[in-house]
């Protein structure tokens, strides 16, 4: 119990770190009356903190009861390679996927051009990699594979029943940034919904698959991977044709 409290309180640090990030990423301007801004950061790295530490701590001890691991070493070189793939091959299609096809039809995202950004890129990799990925993968995915072991009555989960996990949680992380893609474009219409069902899922396959067959450490790397290819690689590469919102 005590190394999982440890794990929970590195998380949470972490998690509260990307929450800081995130805060100073921001423009509430006109949106929201604040007596300081440092009440914002100060909320938003409280949440991010408090939010990872109670999911991890659930999700650690659900995962002891099911086959996932923190980490396989036995095949942590393919893993992390893999991790790494992953994640600059969902960095590419969410910053292309934009410039190629999505700004063609969404005029919004022509005026608000990406660029790099230092608060993006470590709110990105601490808040993406670390409290999101607790919350899909070491928690949403854990919980959904003990209650399906329970039903099976401590039988071994099926693959299709760590695709259904995997699909699930993408989808419902999807659907969670609707609300944020309905203030960016005005409406949901089906193209902005498609888009953001498509762009957020993505990289929630390529993690679930990670964290079922490698273990959740290599989630983690890869999604923050996503986000240094989308900061260092990908926006300079497609600054001058990509308008687009960063989506994981």
């Amino acid at each position: 119990m005590k190394k999982t409290l440890l794990v929970s309180a590195l998380l949470a640090l972490l998690g509260a770190i990307g929450g800081y990030f995130v805060a100073q990423g921001l423009d509430l301007s006109g949106t929201i009356e604040l007596p300081d801004e440092n009440v914002l950061s100060l909320a938003l790295t409280i949440q991010a903190g408090v939010i990872t530490f109670v999911l991890s701590l659930v999700g650690l001890l659900l995962l002891k009861k099911t086959p996932f691991q923190l980490i396989d070493k036995t095949r942590a070189q393919r893993g992390a390679g893999l991790s790494v793939l992953f994640g600059l091959l969902t960095g590419f299609i969410i910053i292309a996927g934009d410039a190629a096809l999505f700004s063609k039809f969404l005029p919004e995202l022509e005026t608000n051009p990406p660029s790099f950004s230092l608060s993006g890129l470590l709110g990105g990799v601490f808040y993406g990699g670390i409290v999101e990925e607790v919350m899909m993968r070491l928690f949403g995915m854990t919980l959904i594979i003990f209650l399906i072991s329970k039903l099976r009555k401590g039988k071994n989960p099926s693959d299709k029943s760590y695709w259904f996990a995997i699909i699930l949680t993408s989808l419902l992380f999807a659907v969670g940034h609707l609300p944020a893609n309905a203030l960016i474009f005005g409406e949901l219409s089906f193209l902005v919904t498609t888009r953001a069902i498509l762009l957020n899922g993505i990289g929630g396959m390529f993690f679930g698959y990670l964290y079922w067959k490698y273990g959740f450490w290599f989630s983690v790397l890869s999604h923050m991977m996503a986000h240094i290819g989308m900061q260092v690689i990908f926006i300079p590469m497609f600054i001058n044709e990509c308008y687009c919102h960063f989506t994981i």
